[in-house]
């Protein structure tokens, strides 16, 4: 099974390819007041330090690598490049080196989105958030929209599933006080009141994914079911398999003979456990 580049990136989107799109004669220096930021930018957040960092960078030695803008009436508005327009902004500088090109209105969002996902400049809200809307927007299925950024359906799936959850949770998974795994697992508990308190009480006893998933079952599980009690020897055994695989796995066995189940939630983790295996 062959690795999936990324939705082929900035060459799937740029009709005509990489090469044809930043040639020499769509290159030029633009005026750094001309150039507008990106309406529809996915991501919102923006790091002050490293912001900082890239601005004395680009004012010891000029800003290396180009941004990308299409015409805007009679100033340019940026495709890709926002970290950098806003460090050169900060450096002083008056002129900003500028690849410019022909693109649709419906083509700014998957643009700026592919090439933050390809430098994961977008936490997973962020993320979410993109991809919710240029499927809201084109009216496409999430398997043409995985098809479009070299992503897998499920993948898109359970990113915009991090959207059900409440503003509360987001915010922290924004912040990366939760984490994506932390999420998912919240999101078997279907009372909203119940997902905020287990998200709290992860924040506070620092619950891993596994713990989260083994109480959000017991929340599901009605009031008067007898509930099993586990072998150890089975328990012992999927804990050394989650922890060598890093993902759910469930143990069936029963006198000697049984089966072993290997959850993945994306083809990039399915090859990562085929790795491990093979």
């Amino acid at each position: 099974m062959g690795k999936r580049a990324l939705g082929k990136g900035l060459d799937a989107l740029i009709s005509g390819g990489v090469e044809s799109a930043l040639s020499s004669e769509h290159f030029q220096y633009l005026k750094i007041e001309d150039v507008l930021p990106n309406r529809i930018q996915p991501r919102k957040v923006f790091n002050d330090e490293k912001l900082e960092e890239l601005a004395q960078s680009i004012r010891e030695n000029g800003l290396i690598q180009p941004v990308v803008v299409r015409r805007k009436d009679s100033k340019y508005e940026l495709i890709v490049g926002e970290r950098r327009l806003r460090a050169a902004k900060k450096a002083g500088l008056l002129e900003i080196p500028a690849f410019v090109k022909d693109l649709s209105e419906g083509k700014l969002l998957e643009l700026a989105l592919i090439e933050n996902i390809q430098r994961e400049d977008l936490n997973p809200v962020e993320e979410a958030m993109a991809y919710k809307l240029i499927i809201g927007r084109d009216n496409i299925t999430q398997d043409e929209l995985a098809k479009r950024i070299g992503k897998s359906r499920s993948y898109i799936a359970n990113m915009i599933r991090i959207m059900e959850l409440p503003e509360e949770i987001r915010e922290n998974v924004s912040r990366g006080t939760l984490s994506v795994g932390q999420a998912k697992a919240i999101l078997a508990v279907k009372n909203e009141a119940e997902q905020l308190q287990l998200a709290r009480r992860i924040l506070n006893e620092e619950l891993t994914v596994r713990q989260v998933e083994g109480i959000a079952r017991k929340k599901n599980v009605p009031r008067g079911t007898k509930v099993s009690v586990k072998d150890p020897f089975v328990s012992e055994v999927e804990d050394k398999l989650r922890e060598r695989f890093g993902t759910k796995v469930a143990l069936d066995y029963r006198k000697g003979r049984g089966f072993i189940r290997i959850d993945f939630f994306s083809e990039e983790e399915l090859e990562r456990i085929l790795d491990e295996i093979l």
